[in-house]
């Protein structure tokens, strides 16, 4: 830039030609300095956390249970990365770790209503990335002003500005007919960044993920370790969980995907993609997998009073998105394989988070190697007395 400020001063050019230029090159003169509003494509090193890759990435939702996922990957490749949060700035602080010194910045907006603050965190950025949205309501903020009115601020900064690239993280199931509030509302949300972005907006709709941090194994465990020894595992389950299939995707797969995207240039982007799981399992399947892991019995009941209560009247938000709805993927989408990553199958990373789910004396014996039976006598040590 210098080197062009020289070369204009050289050609004795007039001061308001010069200015005129510099202008609708995207920089603004002060003096003998200028501040630069176009994104930075500088690149050094060798490749890694220590070198800078060339990418400014703005990532909504950093610190929500995917996000550190993809700090971490876009870290990886030296990306310099601006994290705008609400919460505590120590909430944030340890994605500090994912990057090297100076090249992540994490910015307090604490009102995501100010168009200025959310033009400040994109105007810089060649990438913008929303992974914000809630599962359930909260006490201020309802499932439409969590997944689109927030999305809808985002997408309208990143126009005012003129962004490159939005990507936009959204759900397989995303129907404005679903029974479920937050699959309508992730629908509506995909139409809100079309319609503000509808050249530079990327989708990306992922099946239920799992992780350690996830909603979706913790609650099909959770609703099986609560039962009591003497209901001997009997459980009710959404017909018995012959009518559901799901094909689940690791997180940390789903945020490699997304990094892979922004890696690719432009011209060889999709502006939709699919990210699912390797197998497809039933809900019966699953939960077998999962009881697998945490040495619990599984007899899955169908309750029809008990479904009635919390499908139709109570409108449980996870039993209708996780036992209720089936995963429909569309053929011929681009998936993770088409962008460089390999799926995760569940049962080889699960292991490490449902684990916690077993009851602390029902584990292997370390003399004989048998697991200890706990179902089937009173003292519950596996013993005979």
């Amino acid at each position: 830039y210098q080197r062009r400020v020289r070369e204009a001063v050289v050609s004795t050019q007039s001061t308001g030609t010069m200015l005129k230029t510099l202008q609708t090159s995207g920089s603004l003169v002060r003096g003998a300095r200028a501040l630069s509003t176009s994104p930075v494509t500088v690149t050094s090193g060798r490749g890694g956390r220590s070198s800078t890759n060339g990418h400014t990435v703005t990532v909504f939702g950093a610190t929500g249970r995917m996000g550190r996922y993809l700090v971490n990957s876009l870290g990886q490749l030296g990306t310099q990365i601006i994290i705008p949060h609400r919460c505590d700035p120590y909430s944030a602080q340890y994605l500090k770790l994912s990057s090297d010194l100076g090249q992540q910045h994490t910015i307090y907006t604490p009102d995501f209503n100010d168009e200025g603050a959310l033009e400040e965190c994109v105007k810089y950025s060649d990438v913008v990335v929303n992974l914000t949205g809630s599962h359930r309501p909260r006490l201020h903020h309802s499932f439409l002003d969590s997944n689109v009115t927030l999305t809808h601020r985002i997408a309208q900064a990143c126009k005012n500005v003129g962004t490159p690239c939005f990507i936009h993280m959204s759900h397989i199931n995303a129907n404005y007919d679903s029974p479920s509030r937050y699959l309508q509302t992730k629908a509506l949300s995909e139409e809100v960044v079309l319609h503000e972005l509808p050249n530079s907006a990327i989708i990306v709709r992922a099946a239920d993920c799992f992780h350690a941090y996830d909603d979706f194994s913790h609650y099909l465990s959770r609703i099986n370790a609560r039962k009591r020894l003497v209901q001997k595992g009997r459980m009710h389950i959404y017909k018995k969980g012959t009518f559901t299939y799901k094909q689940p995707v690791y997180g940390p797969d789903v945020m490699r995907g997304i990094t892979s995207i922004i890696q690719t240039p432009d011209q060889d982007r999709q502006r939709l993609y699919q990210f699912v799981g390797p197998k497809v399992y039933s809900l019966h399947e699953l939960m077998q997998a999962i009881t697998d892991i945490t040495f619990r019995m599984y007899k899955p009941l169908s309750n029809p009073i008990r479904h009635l209560v919390e499908g139709q009247i109570l409108k449980n938000e996870n039993y209708v998105r996780y036992q209720m709805t089936s995963d429909s993927p569309v053929h011929g989408l681009p998936g993770l394989e088409d962008v460089g990553v390999k799926p995760t199958v569940f049962e080889e990373q699960a292991f490490s988070w449902l684990r916690s789910y077993r009851i602390f004396w029902q584990t292997w014996d370390p003399l004989d190697g048998q697991k200890s039976n706990i179902y089937n006598n009173s003292m519950g040590t596996g013993e005979n007395f």
